[in-house]
């Protein structure tokens, strides 16, 4: 009995045995994905870019260039220059820049930014210009790129700059000698439009957060993360603390002013200590410089 039961042992133990010899070795360790090649993700989202918002985009572009000879043109002119547009999205002043004459516009934003539309708006005007580049970068890599241009253009983003002083600070080695920065900031927190709803005049200042994010849900995180309350004061305290020289400075009157006495009330009722001096101000439009590109 016990002979029969080691037997038994042992030829269990030898099935075994096979068994694992046969079993197959574990698969090697997933491989990392290959790296991406340059230019790929961008390809691959102008690819997925419908006809349609192509020419919606493009249409948006030739709608808002119109309007920069207005609010850009007296600040810098980009005739003959070297242009560098800081927050350039879809491309509405890099359109305006080739218009105007630049020699050669590089554009930056934070976000990718497609050609498509540019281009076909391009065509739409009859432009055909040999040097203009989109890149997605922030100016402070733009700064440690050892470029230099004459002029710096920012249109409707200053409203939106967490860093001023850092910002500013960063053209400085971006300009050559006499180069210029020409910025209009639309939109002011405290005007009419500050909270970019597209709503009532002032409402982001006398609705409650809640009855702001029930009446516009679709602007709710644009409203809560991408608006950086500026007013004249903080915009003009930026310019001074990085030494800049103010060659031209003018603001817009708000186009709601009428209304201001009106609304007043209300405002005070949520933001008792607000200004109606900074109510009355809806834009900034100047031209800067620092000493040493005088």
């Amino acid at each position: 009995m016990l002979l029969k039961l080691k037997r038994r042992y042992w030829r269990a133990r030898k099935r075994l045995l096979q068994a694992l010899h046969r079993w197959p070795e574990p698969p090697p360790p997933s491989m990392p994905p290959p790296p991406q090649i340059q230019g790929f993700a961008e390809a691959e989202a102008e690819r997925r870019l419908s006809d349609e918002k192509v020419q919606e985009i493009c249409e948006y572009i030739l709608h808002r260039e119109e309007a920069l000879d207005r609010d850009l043109l007296r600040y810098g002119d980009p005739a003959g220059k070297d242009v560098l547009i800081f927050g350039g999205g879809y491309g509405n002043e890099v359109l305006w820049a080739m218009r105007r004459g630049a020699r050669s516009i590089v554009s930056i934003d934070l976000s990718h930014v497609s050609a498509a539309p540019l281009k076909r708006a391009m065509a739409a005007r009859g432009i055909d210009h040999p040097s203009f580049e989109f890149r997605q970068e922030n100016v402070h890599e733009t700064a440690l790129r050892g470029e230099t241009y004459d002029l710096i253009v920012s249109n409707g983003v200053f409203e939106h700059v967490l860093d001023l002083k850092g910002v500013l600070g960063a053209f400085r080695p971006l300009l050559r000698a006499k180069g210029r920065i020409a910025i209009f900031a639309d939109g002011l927190w405290y005007s009419s439009i500050g909270g970019h709803l597209r709503g009532e005049p002032w409402e982001h200042l006398w609705r409650s957060p809640a009855d702001v994010k029930a009446a516009h849900p679709d602007r709710w995180d644009y409203y809560c993360n991408q608006l950086n309350r500026m007013t004249i004061v903080d915009f003009l305290e930026a310019v001074r603390s990085t030494g800049l020289l103010v060659l031209q400075l003018n603001t817009g009157c708000d186009p709601a002013l009428v209304q201001l006495p009106r609304r007043l009330p209300a405002i005070r009722e949520r933001l008792d200590a607000v200004s109606p001096t900074d109510c009355s101000i809806v834009s900034i439009g100047c031209e800067l410089c620092f000493a040493e590109h005088l």
